[in-house]
């Protein structure tokens, strides 16, 4: 016999101004019978894009198999660009030998076509004014579950800009500054102020609010919070030990986000006031990761991509200590002050990837914690920029995916094997039945 269900799929503590989306409660689960059982948990999908390649020695792992030999030092046998991962490499797989052939092109333009088919493994049409791809996984996966979703997918970015325009060599801004499609014309812009996000997200914000109208919004959901915090104190009672402990550690989080995200991200015309040393960049990606993980612990959406930077990104990085540009600094032709700072760089990048994996590892998901359930990939859309290849692209792919996925190891798979390959196994393996991907994702990759 179950018992009466008298909460529905996602409680929400509401007021005419805002809604707040409890995390998942073992109480609140549909068909839970009186023995408890809980149901599966909802696959999650992320994209993080790297731009400009990596320093191939410094990232690929010197011997296949697991990736710490020694779990009492993490650090000891990892390369030095993924050292920042430390005892998260046990959560990590290091793939080898995959090739975005889609994205080789004649002639110039290979950080727009590489960056077009980083999800979508489909050869770009060279046009500044009428780009044609093709669906991006992100989008496939996310049209299983947008009917259950307040958010089908998020996209997000560090940098913005138009999707208009011919930003490399006759192809279009929209190939450089997107990762995620919905389809062959269209794509899907990102968002880059976590105050914003937060905004849209948790209060239901109008995009094209005046600051006015978003002064008194955030007022309003502050009381909306305090309001909440009562009605949490009056549930508690109805709950039981684990569920309490979610509850209250879900509201205390979610207040200090609010008060971190009250900021927004720097902007240009904050430039009198904002600090050269780019201190803020860290925190800001972090901020982003911090709501990716709300964002799919609320369940308020399955499939989130993360720009770390747009297609042949010049962002320079004087607080590393990296005063040249980025894309500059990956066509370094072997100089070793160059690959120096650009090491510098990589570790940095890496070092937000650690981060975005240890908030989804401490976050609860039922019986589990969300890197458990979700599959997490990290890649660029060049191999190393010296040459612009797209072969033997750099590849992680973290979490589980539910059981299907074994990671920890170094995996290597015969030079110019199709990368499409490894988005249809992740497509699969998050509960999709495609047997096809891209341009040449003929059959999924086997040993993941």
């Amino acid at each position: 016999m179950t018992r009466p269900h008298r909460f529905g799929r996602r409680l929400l503590l509401a007021s005419a101004a805002a809604t707040i989306a409890l995390p998942f409660l073992e109480a609140f689960a549909p068909g839970r019978s009186a023995r408890g059982a809980i149901p599966a948990r909802p696959p999650r999908f992320i994209a993080v894009y790297l731009p400009n390649g990596v320093v191939a020695s410094a990232f690929t792992p010197a011997a296949l198999g697991p990736l710490l030999a020694d779990p009492d030092e993490p650090d000891k046998k990892l390369p030095p660009t993924l050292a920042p991962l430390g005892e998260l490499a046990a959560r990590v797989s290091v793939i080898s030998g995959l090739s975005n052939a889609p994205a080789e092109i004649d002639g110039a333009g290979h950080h727009a076509t590489g960056t077009a088919a980083f999800l979508t493994a489909t050869t770009a049409r060279r046009s500044d004014s009428a780009p044609q791809l093709g669906i991006s996984l992100d989008q496939r996966f996310a049209q299983e579950h947008a009917h259950q979703l307040a958010f089908p997918s998020l996209q997000l970015g560090v940098d913005g800009g138009g999707h208009v325009g011919d930003c490399d060599n006759g192809f279009a801004c929209a190939y450089s500054r997107n990762i995620s499609w919905a389809g062959p014309t269209t794509p899907l812009p990102k968002l880059t102020d976590p105050a914003l996000v937060f905004d849209l997200l948790l209060a239901g914000d109008d995009p094209d609010a005046t600051q006015i109208e978003r002064a008194r919004r955030r007022a309003l959901r502050s009381s909306v919070l305090d309001h909440a915090r009562g009605d949490a104190a009056a549930l508690h009672a109805e709950l039981g030990a684990a569920d309490r402990h979610r509850l209250s550690d879900y509201l205390d989080a979610l207040r200090q986000l609010e008060r971190r995200a009250q900021a927004p991200a720097p902007r240009c015309d904050d430039a009198a006031a904002f600090d050269p040393s780019y201190t803020d960049l860290t925190e800001h990606v972090h901020r982003l990761n911090e709501l990716i993980v709300l964002a799919l612990r609320c369940d308020l959406t399955r499939a989130v991509t993360f720009m770390l930077g747009n297609s042949a990104s010049a962002r320079t990085y004087p607080f590393l200590g990296v005063a040249d540009a980025h894309h500059d600094l990956s066509h370094n032709a072997g100089d070793p002050d160059m690959i120096r700072d650009l090491l510098r760089v990589e570790a940095w990048e890496l070092s937000c990837f650690a981060d975005l994996l240890r908030r989804l590892r401490d976050a609860e998901d039922g019986e589990h914690d969300l890197l458990s359930g979700a599959a997490v990939l990290l890649s660029s859309e060049i191999s190393e920029s010296n040459t612009h290849s797209h072969r033997g692209l750099p590849v992680l792919l973290a979490g589980e995916a539910r059981g299907a996925f074994a990671p920890g190891n170094h995996l290597s798979f015969e030079p110019d094997t199709p990368y499409a390959r490894l988005l249809l196994s992740i497509l699969r393996a998050l509960g999709g039945d495609d047997d096809h991907f891209g341009d040449d994702g003929d059959r999924p990759l086997e040993g993941l």
